[in-house]
């Protein structure tokens, strides 16, 4: 069924008119928003601690070495020995300039072992009384001379001998020294050695025992083991 213009305008106004009683042709809302629901904040459990760790570390041992003893065997000093020279004339032992043997300027009042030239004082009871001096040869001879007497001609005779030190050592000479004296009469300078107590022979070149005995005094363990008589011109 059509409803006129004029009737729906009418329906219209009516409605209106009636406010909030009017009749809600939709209904009430039956929606209702329950309140809000906030979601409990969830709290994280604190992070557990881890249990320290505990390294028990086995204490070092120390080892203790035994010390290595390394003996070593004590050395043997061997002693030099003296022996008469083939030719019956020492050597120079020392530095080039020095005189000939060990020298003429030892320490101490003992004669050491050695080669000693110097004059036969007296002998007695196995005893040398011995006055030391030098007894230089070669280019050193010539130095010598020249700073003993103050010249350039150097050494008359090839050698020189300086006796300068009042110094007299009394040397026990042992009882199986051999001898070796210049002999006067020849026919050879040097004959077979004698023994200790054959000496001073009567045939010595030289007055043997005296200040102007000139003699090489060959020491060992202390005592002359050997005597040879240097030739004077």
């Amino acid at each position: 069924m059509r409803y006129p213009a004029a009737f729906l305008m009418a329906m219209a106004l009516l409605l209106a008119s009636c406010g909030d009683d009017a009749f809600d042709p939709t209904g009430p809302s039956t929606t209702s928003t329950g309140p809000t629901t906030t979601a409990a904040t969830t709290t994280t459990a604190p992070t557990a601690t881890s249990e320290p760790t505990t390294t028990t570390q086995a204490p070092t041992t120390t080892t203790t070495q035994a010390p290595t003893t390394t003996t070593q065997a004590p050395t043997t000093t061997v002693a030099t020995v003296y022996v008469i020279e083939p030719d019956f004339f020492p050597d120079v032992f020392g530095s080039p300039g020095d005189p000939n043997g060990s020298g003429c300027a030892p320490p101490g009042d003992v004669l050491p072992d050695g080669v000693w030239f110097g004059f036969a004082k007296a002998v007695s009871a196995g005893t040398i009384t011995f006055d030391l001096a030098c007894f230089f040869t070669g280019a050193a001879a010539d130095t010598a001379a020249n700073e003993d007497y103050g010249g350039t001609d150097g050494a008359e005779e090839g050698f020189h001998i300086r006796n300068k030190n009042p110094k007299v050592f009394s040397v026990p000479i042992a009882p199986t020294a051999e001898v070796y004296y210049v002999d006067q009469a020849g026919p050879t300078w040097f004959p077979e050695p004698i023994p200790l107590g054959a000496w001073p022979s009567a045939t010595s070149w030289l007055p043997c025992p005296s200040d102007s005995c000139a003699v090489w005094l060959y020491i060992n363990g202390g005592a002359a083991t050997g005597i040879v008589e240097q030739y004077l011109p």
